[in-house]
């Protein structure tokens, strides 16, 4: 057996050789160097067990670790005791196999070998995916886990599913496992879901690295939840070999975007998206030859399907979308054609269906409404390759699925000013705000909002509410402690016969005197930030009636596209009502205007949050990113972001997907 330990070596010495070029440590990594109090930290005997022989990364002492490479092949002469030992141990395990296991350390997801070194290494020879192990786990100190959120999350995992082979590299991962299987980490699972996700894991790693040269040096792990995302009906069950791989090839762009570090290319202008279209006409460009317009007439309509989680009755964010569709609709006048289907909630079999029904009725586009339908837009993307999928939402990235939204936050900081003025001039110096959902773009809305209000009355104080919080009236608790300037639901479109919504002047009057439900409220409307979802809905169909949507030659390589339209673009307005003074509107349209032509942004200038200072004055600018990502209050504001448990069932599904990241544990999924 000594011809296969030359060659083990010979890897060895190649291995050790390049390493040792690249300044690394030539020989196998040592556990005691690496973690100089390893043996007076907290250890967990786990028993014996089969554990993954590539995450075996090294020796537990640094006794022997000059014997091996780094991938443990081995140094030593071959005519050395060592070398016989070797493929002695090599000879049993072509044989008959191992009989004894080997000892093992287990720190930060991989293994240190206290005995058994030889053995490892020959399998690591033969390619073995397992080995027996008796395996103690050192617990990472608190500061070191602080640093390893995801290692604290996968001793959760392992704690209720037994699997080590999954590593992923970012925390909130094995969360969204679970919630995709049905599960969580706080219960154990049963035996035949662990045994069916290792073996499901197994065949997709296999597969996986294969095709490592047309993959990107992304996690397996990580690799892997993406195609549960997509694939969850089935993905478990014993697939062969061949869909797998068809599978792993076609959502490979998924992976690419994935693993880029700016995973998401930011469409702020609508002039942007529809730059490719002029270029075509102006220039005959080689973009327009390869995509050609293509030819939608009053015949042959574009069809666009929109799928909402609610029914436009009940739901005033349905509403607001619905009528953005009818008047897309209007708008082209039988060019284009839509279609609605209601109630389709995230992972329900609705959806699926909704999704079927446009594809058999030849729709060119859906447009889904929630942030919680990302994971149904994509699986339905992958499978009807030929429509076009968006999801309203920001900085969720894929590449099978565009994303749009719009800056409401500019609305809210011109509905601020209005606001600061009335309390002013009320001499409260309160200003009551119901927020929906922390999610990414809210937090920016309120503060936004915050400072408007500051910029007019220096002295208020904002005392933020969440309508997604449960069993918590926040109407009646701003309006019964004395507030009188309220901003409430963004939407004209009431579901429950309220004219509270927009910025609102409030009194208290005698029973049936008022204009709320109650009639013991007097309500005033000042100011309505608006979303415009039809002028959206019109520029983005109007990208694909000029056959530039995927032509833009703006467009980067391996990243997601969101649409991220303001107040320039027409997807975000405010409507001033006439009870506002007239100096008033006067200072609102003076700064829409700055706004509209890029002169003028609400987080210009020194920014103080409630824990300090977030920005001086001379500091470079928010860049639209950190406004997407603000997890933080302005110094005015009264309240907090809610963590995802204080939400309600509902709330708790948007957040999952598209929450800031003090409100979940969730997966950071996007630009973060």
């Amino acid at each position: 057996m000594i011809e296969e330990y030359n060659t083990a070596r010979k890897s060895g010495k190649k291995e050790s050789k390049a390493k040792q070029a690249d300044g690394d440590n030539p020989c196998l990594p040592a556990l005691d160097d690496m973690v100089s109090n390893a043996d007076t930290l907290k250890q967990q005997a786990l028993g014996l067990m089969e554990i993954p022989v590539e995450m075996i990364a090294g020796t537990k002492t640094h006794a022997r670790q000059n014997a091996f490479a780094p991938d443990f092949m081995p140094l030593l002469e071959p005519d050395s005791e060592f070398a016989a030992k070797w493929s002695s141990l090599y000879k049993a395990q072509i044989n008959e196999g191992f009989n004894d296991p080997i000892k093992v350390y287990e720190y930060l997801h991989r293994f240190y070998v206290q005995e058994g070194n030889k053995r490892v290494s020959v399998s690591k020879f033969l390619d073995m995916p397992t080995i027996m192990a008796d395996v103690t786990r050192i617990i990472p100190s608190p500061d070191v886990m602080k640093e390893h959120p995801e290692y604290a999350e996968f001793l959760e995992f392992y704690k209720v599913s037994g699997i080590y082979s999954i590593e992923c590299g970012f925390a909130g991962a094995y969360t969204e496992i679970a919630e995709l299987l049905g599960l969580d980490l706080e219960n154990t699972w049963p035996e035949d879901v662990c045994a069916s996700l290792r073996s499901a894991f197994w065949r997709f790693s296999v597969v996986y690295r294969e095709l490592a040269s047309k993959m990107p040096d992304l996690p397996v792990g990580d690799a892997f939840l993406i195609y549960l995302r997509i694939y969850i009906k089935d993905a478990l069950r014993d697939q062969p070999k061949e869909v797998v791989t068809k599978r792993v090839l076609r959502i490979r762009k998924e992976f690419l975007t994935e693993n880029n570090e700016d995973r998401v290319d930011l469409v702020e202008s609508s002039d942007k998206a529809l730059g490719a279209g002029s270029l075509i006409k102006k220039t005959g460009s080689i973009v327009g030859k390869v995509i050609p317009p293509l030819s939608y007439t009053t015949k042959h309509p574009l069809k666009a399907a929109s799928i909402y989680t609610d029914k436009s009755t009940d739901s005033r964010w349905t509403a607001d979308h619905e009528q953005g569709r009818m008047r897309l609709e209007k708008t082209y006048d039988g060019l284009v054609v839509t279609r609605a289907y209601e109630q389709c909630a995230a992972g329900s079999e609705a959806f699926e269906a909704a999704a079927a029904d446009a594809a058999s009725w030849g729709a060119d586009a859906v447009f889904t409404t929630s942030p919680s339908q990302i994971n149904d837009a994509l699986r339905a993307a992958i499978e009807y390759k030929d429509i076009k999928f968006l999801n309203c939402s920001v900085n969720l990235a894929h590449q099978a699925v565009r994303t749009y939204d719009a800056k409401l936050y500019e609305a809210k900081f011109l509905a601020g000013l209005a606001a600061g003025a009335a309390s002013a001039a009320d001499g409260t110096h309160k200003i009551g705000y119901c927020s929906d959902d922390p999610i990414y773009g809210t937090i920016a809305a309120v503060n936004a909002f915050a400072i408007g209000a500051a910029m007019t009355d220096p002295l208020v104080k904002i005392y933020l509410e969440w309508e997604s919080k449960p069993d918590v009236d926040w109407w009646w608790k701003i309006v019964d402690s004395g507030v009188h300037v309220i901003s409430a639901i963004d939407s004209k479109h009431s579901v429950d016969g309220s004219d509270a919504y927009g910025l609102c002047y409030v009194e208290k009057c005698a029973p049936g005197e008022g204009n709320d439900l109650s009639g013991t409220c007097q309500i005033t409307n000042l100011a309505s930030p608006i979303y415009k979802w039809g002028q959206l809905y019109e520029i983005i169909v109007k990208t694909m009636i000029d056959g530039v949507y995927h032509a833009d030659p703006v467009d980067k390589k391996d990243q997601a596209t969101n649409y991220w339209w303001g107040i320039d673009s027409g997807a975000v307005d405010i409507v001033l009502s006439e009870h506002l003074s007239s100096y008033t509107k006067h200072l609102i349209l003076a700064l829409r205007h700055s706004i509209a032509d890029g002169t003028f942004s609400p987080f210009g200038g020194e920014l103080r949050s409630q824990e300090g200072l977030v920005r001086s004055e001379d500091d470079a600018p928010l860049t639209s990113r950190d406004i997407i990502l603000m997890d933080w209050l302005n110094e005015n504001i009264i309240g907090e972001i809610p963590p995802i448990d204080a939400l309600t069932d509902e709330a708790k599904t948007t957040v999952k997907f598209s929450g800031v990241d003090k409100t979940r544990s969730g997966p950071k999924r996007g630009t973060s």
